[in-house]
This record gives C-alpha cells, structure tokens and sequence, in this order.
C-alpha cells in the first residue's frame, strides 16, 4: 500500500511532539534531588526515601544520595532500604569505613548476620577509619557478631580495644561475658538463667581491660566462690593471673582443663605457655590434645607445629603449620612458624615466600 509523503511527514512531527512532550514531563536529576533534599530538611522522611530513590534509578552512583537514602531508612526502621543503600555505597567507595559500618548496623538489624560480619570486617580491615560514634558502634557489633559465629578469642581483642578507647559500658559488659564464657549468643539471646553469670563475667573481664587489675582479682575471686564449676571462669581468671603471678595463672587453666578436657583455648595457653618455659615435651602433649579437641581450628595446628619445631620435627611441624595457614591465612604467626620449619627442613625458597607474607600481614596489621 502506498502511504503518501506528506502522511510521513505528519506522523514524523508528530512522534517528535510527543517525545518532547515526555521529556518536558520527566522531571530531571537535579529537580528530583532538589526536592530530595528539601524534603529530608524539612524531616518529611517518608517522602525524601521515595525521592531519594527516584533520583537514585537516574544516577544510580550517586553518593550523598545513597547515603542519605541509607541514613532516613535506616531511622525509619526501614532496615531492607538501608541495606540496599550502603551496600551500593560500599561498592561505589569501597574504602569509605561509614558505608561499611552502616551496611552491618542494617544487615545486623535484618538477622542476617553473615552479611554484617562481612561489613564489619572490611570496617576492621580499613582500621575504623571514621567518627567515633559509629567507630564505637562497629566495634561492638563486630564483637558480638565474632562470639555468635565462635570467634570467642578474636571478640575479647575487640572489645578489650574499645574499652581501652570508650572504657566500659553495660552493652561491652554484656559482650564480655558472652565472649568470656564462650557462648554463641547475642545479647537478646542469653537465657534468664545466664545472665547473672554473664554479667559478672562481663563486669571481672572489662576490669582487666581497663588494667584495673585489683577490681579483677577480687571479683574474680567472688566469681570462682559463686561459680566454682564453671571452666571458663578458671580460664578467664587463669589468663589474668598469669600476667600477675604465672604459676597461680597455669593453676587456673590447668583448672580449666580438669573441668573441662577438651577445652581448647585452655590447653593453647598451656602449650604456649610451657614453650616459653623452654618445657618442649609438656607443650607438644597440650597441643596435640589441643588439636584433637579441635581440629580446624587454626591456633591448635599452630601451637602444635612450634612444639613440633621445639621436639626437631620440622617435618611434622611444617604439615600441622600449613593446616593452619589454610585455615586461617591472614595469621601472620602461623606464617612465620612455617618459615622456620621450611628452613629447617632446608627449602629455602619455600621459607622465604613464608617469611615475606609474614612481614606483609604485619605491616597491614601495623596500620
């Protein structure tokens, strides 16, 4: 069929119309964000959220955006919104620490838990760079989120840092003694039953974090008469004397042990222990109860393979060693223990590879 020229030509002008018409009508980035903005001023925060998102679907990338979009959701209770957000954010400046720290505060209010120590550790990994609220924060959800997932060791050294910094508050309190007593539990978790004994386990444990050592003792001391069967009080106090009076501090633990035989902190400190007092023998028996208590856990292959090294059996120092930086290759120890033992052995090569990633993890720890 034949359509005429002049048919064309109308259709033409008027598809331009209407396009042009559809612009006029789309409202552009700067006026969307504009009206954002004034909306979040004048605390209209339900309002700003939509705003925010629909400048956000023109210039996905766009930074104050995401993180006042983040920042509103997240007073709102919105926690599905605030994640979203500050997980773009943290793809979009992935050396931003706030980004980081605000995407766990979300995740963590979501339950999903995994993704929020992911958030954490990359806040950790960047030093807490940020102000110090939201460095306290970090820190102590860091903390808590390490004891749900078992890192028991590695949330004391959190929080022992920021009581350092903060000093001690009933929330690091409360963390403490869910770590000190090595329970996989957040706050909101610990049974009725519990929370007397983590309170004061909590309160003896942020005592000696603070380096008030005769507030420790004593209430320590109150805490063995009130809980006498209760290994990781020995543990926990064994650990604090030791500093003060060794032998006292190895009777603990060695308490710790008695109640419970395969508590594996306990014969790690035992082991590392009797290395420094240059008893070999006695250190290869704790860690090779310590591994079998708990074989992937990397600080048993790591204390097994020093005494190993201790008793000249570099060989089967360097399998237990490399087990452990398997398990956990950002250790820096486990690394050069690992040197050791390939010297030993006479692979040179395979040594200094270790010794270099050594002194690579500690120059990062170091910053």
């Amino acid at each position: 069929m034949h359509v005429p020229a002049r048919a064309i030509l109308m259709f033409a002008l008027l598809h331009q119309v209407h396009a042009a018409a559809a612009q006029t009508s789309t409202p552009s980035f700067a006026t969307i964000s504009s009206q954002a903005q004034a909306a979040r001023d004048a605390h209209q925060l339900a309002k700003a959220v939509e705003l925010y998102k629909q400048a956000l679907k023109l210039k996905p990338n766009w930074e104050d955006g995401l993180w006042s979009l983040g920042s509103i959701a997240y007073d709102l209770d919105r926690y599905s919104d605030c994640a979203g957000a500050f997980r773009k954010l943290s793809k979009v400046k992935p050396d931003g620490v706030p980004g980081w720290t605000m995407s766990g505060l979300c995740e963590y209010k979501l339950r999903n838990y995994g993704s929020a120590l992911d958030s954490f550790t990359h806040a950790e990994q960047l030093g807490f760079n940020e102000n110090a609220e939201l460095a306290r924060a970090a820190r102590l959800h860091y903390a808590l989120l390490l004891s749900k997932t078992g890192s028991f060791e590695k949330a004391i050294t959190t929080l022992t840092d920021l009581t350092r910094i903060d000093k001690k508050t009933p929330e690091i309190i409360a963390a403490a003694g869910i770590a000190g007593l090595r329970r996989p539990w957040l706050p909101s978790e610990v049974p009725e039953s519990e929370r007397e004994l983590v309170y004061r386990v909590g309160d003896a444990m942020t005592s000696a974090m603070e380096l008030d050592y005769t507030a420790a003792n004593r209430k320590f001391d109150e805490l063995l008469q009130a809980y006498p069967s209760e290994p990781n009080v020995h543990f926990r106090y064994g650990a604090l004397l030791h500093i003060q009076d060794a032998d006292r501090g190895i009777e603990e633990i060695e308490r710790a042990v008695e109640l419970a035989p395969d508590h594996v902190p306990a014969l790690v400190s035992l082991s590392v222990i009797l290395l420094k007092r240059e008893d070999a023998k006695g250190a290869l028996e704790y860690a090779q109860r310590a591994v079998k208590a708990g074989p992937d856990d990397f600080s048993t292959h790591v204390v097994l393979g020093r005494a190993l090294i201790a008793t000249e059996e570099p060989a089967r120092a360097a399998v237990e060693l490399e087990r452990a930086v398997k398990l956990d290759p950002d250790f820096p120890e486990a690394h050069f223990s690992l040197a050791l033992a390939y010297n030993r052995l006479g692979r040179k090569e395979d040594a200094a590879r270790e010794q270099a990633e050594f002194k690579r993890l500690e120059h990062l720890g170091g910053k």
